[in-house]
């Protein structure tokens, strides 16, 4: 849920933030989204993930008609969910209470240490945001309010290596981690080897995960989850899955926008076949039964029957539709048959059962920084800081990134 597109910060690599007047989830739009989500007698759980922008920048009284709205149209025995991702720089006292209260779990997007976190996640006015990052963090501790980071990985992080970022969560005492490679601008009509940047490409992404694996593992401390070991180990056991390793979640997972407009996920942003309608006029029942849902429902179908006879099928089913959607137009390792996540499967596996794992020399060759994904500097923010501290630092680790290439 798109309750607002503002954000009080500047991220070098977002896509969600917009400024102006029709940014705002208006009363009208959030009654028809909840009472569309949850008079759908197929939904027996929902879960209303509330996403920005920042979520923080509406008014608590937002999510209070929110609760309201879904005690009025909650069917016996429905279960119903609230999760939040937040920046965590405007965390009050009183939104920590509201948390605790009504049972919300949120996610804090935070990238690491300071040097990293200043540098790309500035706020609209260039200034640093990490000592506030780490209050709201605090403070949600304070309140025993359940949260977990959420961070995106770019070259900085692959280049500080696995090591560093596990020391962080150490340092930081942090219990529950995600992890998002950095993805570029949708570019619809874009094949194969089209260049693109930030993008941090599967193969990369795989040997660095596999690093910090088994940096995790040899640290021992079980309470330390990281979301993208908890995934692949579920279905190594055979246990619930994430979204990730659903493989066709289209028509399971959408995003309503602050107009009503409904897509599937946020991911595919900027691709106009992904948007199926609008809930001012539309249910989701309508929605599902629509020719551009079923269209792509068939096109992720004739994709996982090129993977299906990948050993690993059964446990990724065709990994992320959207990994495959950047993949197959920017990853120079790209395969119509693998999604991309074996490396990572196969090392978990071997660990898990005590057998050799991957020379650590070929995994570190492995997530080197293509020149593909290398040679632009990162794209700047849209507003608010000047562009000059980030074209310098991008365009060293840009030359860093390359000479490493270069010398594999």
């Amino acid at each position: 849920m798109k309750g607002t597109r503002l954000c009080n910060l500047r991220c070098a690599y977002c896509h969600d933030w917009e400024s102006g007047a029709d940014q705002t989830m208006s009363f009208e739009v959030l009654a028809h989204s909840i009472a569309a989500a949850m008079q759908d007698d197929t939904h027996n759980v929902v879960t209303f993930a509330w996403h920005g922008g920042e979520t923080t920048l509406l008014p608590m009284d937002f999510y209070r008609r929110a609760m309201a709205l879904q005690s009025r149209f909650r069917r016996p025995g429905q279960r119903v969910q609230n999760r939040l991702q937040t920046n965590a720089t405007r965390l009050t006292t009183e939104w920590a209470e509201f948390f605790r209260r009504n049972a919300f779990r949120i996610g804090v997007s935070l990238d690491g240490p300071s040097e990293v976190q200043d540098n790309y996640r500035p706020d609209a006015a260039g200034r640093p945001t990490f000592d506030r990052v780490l209050a709201g963090m605090r403070l949600l501790e304070e309140y025993q309010v359940s949260y977990g980071v959420l961070m995106v990985v770019d070259n900085t992080t692959i280049l500080r290596g696995a090591d560093a970022l596990f020391d962080f969560v150490l340092e930081l005492g942090l219990k529950h981690l995600g992890l998002l490679a950095v993805t570029p601008d949708n570019q619809p009509e874009a094949t194969w080897l089209t260049p693109t940047v930030p993008y941090t490409s599967p193969s990369t992404m795989g040997a660095f995960l596999s690093d910090l694996y088994d940096r995790w593992l040899e640290h021992g401390d079980q309470t330390i989850t990281i979301r993208e070991f908890t995934d692949i180990e579920q279905a190594l056991s055979n246990r619930r899955r994430g979204c990730k390793m659903a493989g066709d979640c289209l028509g399971d997972f959408f995003i309503v926008d602050p107009n009503g407009d409904v897509s599937h996920c946020d991911l595919f942003r900027g691709d106009s076949n992904y948007t199926f309608g609008n809930l001012l006029h539309d249910d989701f029942a309508t929605i599902r039964a629509g020719a551009k849902l079923q269209g792509l429902r068939r096109q992720r179908a004739s994709e996982i029957a090129a993977m299906a006879a990948c050993p690993d099928f059964d446990l990724c089913q065709g990994w992320c539709p959207h990994e495959r959607y950047l993949s197959s137009r920017h990853d120079p390792s790209f395969s119509e048959g693998c999604c991309g996540l074996r490396t990572l499967i196969d090392h978990i596996r071997s660990r898990r059962v005590g057998a050799p794992t991957t020379n650590r020399d070929t995994r570190e060759q492995a997530q080197r920084p293509t020149v593909l994904a290398t040679s632009v500097p990162l794209p700047m923010p849209k507003l608010g800081r000047s562009a000059g501290p980030f074209t310098h630092r991008d365009q060293q680790l840009a030359k860093k990134a390359d000479m490493a290439a270069a010398n594999t």
